[in-house]
């Protein structure tokens, strides 16, 4: 059955994959697996948190956060950041929708909540539990572009009040990057391809403006061989791109080297980042290893690149997270927040920004939490998932974002309260 892939090979394949479960959801046991996909418990989304969050926080509320099957999620601010606005995304178990955020206040109050689903598309079947948001953005006027992927998925723009604009059948992954045109960047085909196809999409509409195959890319640099590092093209998850960060004008006079509107990728499988031009397809940077099985580089003001890395190769004993940040000429590398000293250890998934503050927000996906340091590395704003007291559990957190107070256009919260 196995060599010639005849009935019932199929059957079985899917068999084991249900019992041997994803990279996030490995350790949930059976019992739980068939929990979660019959739609009765989130429980693939649960995740361990490091004690010492626990004792940090205190219970907050949560307005249209069910508690039938969770019980409320904690926080922590000091009281010198209470300012800007912060908001943080992932399965939030809201009333309407499993996938949310929230947008907390200067003082940290939660004054508003997104229900982020992607139910309204026609091909949508498996339940919320299967998918994971993962790629989102908040714009000025409160809408939400954001992608669901794994089981089902696509790509969905919400307005402030979480009503569905537009929305994408299909499979994306991994990210929405907004431009400076009216456009945004994301990945479209399954993460597992070797060359994957980045997508130009219209913010307003969703409508297509401009494609790159990442095949047309590695022809384009011959002399860079750095997609094909395991010698075999043909093998899974050979690249397993998760982000593209774009150069903005404001940021590009810090990078002399590079020009506004050059993309930043990460290559998960190869330790990869590398700098784009949409345009000519030359690579014109590239590093590997500075991280293990990193996400989210982001450009920073002072011409340096951030990184987060996961840190969770099966050599490593280094069972913990951390913020890297590099200097693309000298290639110098500075470890801005340790992980070991916080306990923060995301083995998949993961977002972080240095925020407009100066301090770094951190969002650690399979701990349920998202966690802020100052400069002086002391942590001013903790957020736990809180989902099971008695388990230790959290809920998956997607992503966090700080916002200042200049940044939203109208306070919509109050709008979409009444």
């Amino acid at each position: 059955i196995a060599r010639f892939e005849v009935f019932p090979h199929a059957l079985i394949a899917e068999l084991e994959a249900f019992v041997v479960g994803g990279e996030v959801d490995a350790d949930t046991g059976l019992g739980g697996k068939l929990l979660n996909d019959a739609g009765l418990a989130p429980v693939r989304s649960w995740r361990r948190f490091p004690e010492q969050v626990f004792q940090s926080t205190e219970r907050i509320k949560i307005p249209g956060m069910k508690f039938g099957r969770r019980v409320r999620p904690r926080m922590y601010l000091d009281a010198d950041h209470a300012q800007g606005y912060r908001g943080v995304f992932g399965a939030l178990d809201l009333r309407g929708s499993f996938w949310g955020g929230i947008l907390f206040g200067p003082g940290g109050d939660p004054i508003h909540t997104w229900r982020l689903s992607t139910d309204s598309l026609d091909a949508e079947k498996d339940n919320e539990f299967l998918r994971n948001l993962y790629g989102l953005h908040v714009f000025p006027d409160g809408s939400v572009i954001f992608t669901q992927q794994e089981r089902g998925g696509g790509i969905v723009k919400v307005d402030a009040c979480s009503n569905v604009l537009w929305g994408i059948e299909g499979i994306f992954h991994h990210t929405i990057t907004p431009t400076e045109s009216g456009h945004f960047w994301t990945f479209q085909g399954m993460q597992e391809d070797l060359d994957h196809r980045l997508e130009k999409r219209s913010v307003a509409t969703g409508e297509l403006v401009a494609a790159i195959d990442m095949a047309d890319v590695r022809k384009a640099n011959p002399l860079i061989q750095i997609f094909d590092l395991e010698n075999d093209l043909e093998a899974p998850d050979q690249s397993h791109g998760n982000d593209i960060d774009v150069l903005s004008k404001a940021y590009a006079a810090a990078f002399p080297q590079f020009q506004a509107g050059d993309l930043l990728l990460s290559y998960r499988t190869h330790n990869l980042i590398f700098v784009l031009d949409p345009e000519t397809l030359e690579i014109k940077w590239w590093r590997v290893g500075s991280w293990g099985r990193q996400h989210d580089p982001d450009w920073e003001a002072d011409g340096r690149i951030s990184v987060f890395s996961n840190n969770n190769r099966n050599y490593s004993e280094r069972e913990y997270s951390d913020i890297v940040v590099i200097d693309p000429n000298s290639y110098e590398i500075e470890v801005a927040v340790d992980g070991e000293k916080f306990e923060f250890y995301s083995f998949a998934n993961g977002m972080h920004e240095l925020t407009p503050y100066g301090t770094r927000l951190i969002a650690s996906s399979t701990q349920g939490w998202v966690f802020e340091v100052d400069q002086n590395n002391e942590i001013v704003f903790s957020f736990l998932n809180f989902a099971d007291a008695d388990k230790r559990k959290a809920l998956h957190i997607s992503d966090a974002r700080r916002y200042d107070e200049t940044y939203f256009e109208s306070p919509f919260w109050e709008t979409c309260s009444r």
